[in-house]
């Protein structure tokens, strides 16, 4: 569920960048909104995907000490 949630939000990220590059907006005012919203979405979902990556290790390593014990 959250990996589906994760292609649709980039998908939708993705289609929105198309769109603005074929505006009819100056060349450099394009490549500075994509910067400004690419590095706005990595601040964004890099922690986001980070953390849930650590919380997965973590519940992974309870489970198998959890295993182990009984």
């Amino acid at each position: 569920m959250r990996r589906a949630i994760v292609i649709l939000l980039v998908t939708l990220i993705v289609i929105a960048h198309i769109f603005l590059w074929r505006s009819d907006m100056p060349t450099h005012l394009k490549l500075t909104f994509t910067l400004i919203n690419a590095t706005g979405w990595t601040i964004v979902l890099a922690p986001i995907l980070l953390i849930d990556r650590w919380l997965d290790a973590i519940q992974r390593r309870n489970r198998d000490d959890h295993d182990n014990v009984t």
